[in-house]
């Protein structure tokens, strides 16, 4: 059973210059930049959760990837374990967060690193914004 929904051309092997999350806005931005030095923006609206590791002052995407609620359940089974009793993300227990991931329409947005920063974004919509 495939997980993934869709896959976001245009960030392959792009350097994170910066993100900003804005807890009150319920969003989370992201500016990288090609190897041919264009500037491809990533706006995330409705944040939910974030959760970076491997975040370094040179990060390099892979790429990044919209898989099912379920993928996410399956791949993140062991971190939700470990941190969902201490309310991340956003919820007591994993059914009151999957209730809420449909309730709100939340979407899972796994980004995938060739260096440095890789993670997941829980999030209602994603913009991607290229010159």
């Amino acid at each position: 059973m495939s997980t993934l929904i869709c896959s976001f051309d245009g960030l392959h092997d792009n350097r994170v210059l910066r993100y900003c999350a804005d807890f009150e806005a319920h969003t989370l931005h992201m500016d990288t930049q090609t190897e041919a030095g264009e500037k491809v923006s990533v706006r995330f609206t409705g944040l939910l959760a974030h959760w970076f590791e491997n975040v370094i002052q040179d990060n390099i995407l892979f790429g990044m990837d919209e898989i099912t609620v379920d993928g996410f359940f399956q791949q993140y089974k062991d971190l939700l374990g470990g941190t969902i009793s201490y309310g991340f993300p956003a919820c007591c227990s994993i059914e009151e967060l999957r209730k809420r991931m449909e309730r709100e329409h939340i979407r899972v947005f796994v980004i995938d690193s060739s260096l440095g920063l890789c993670g997941f974004v829980l999030a209602q919509e994603v913009e991607l914004q290229c010159p």
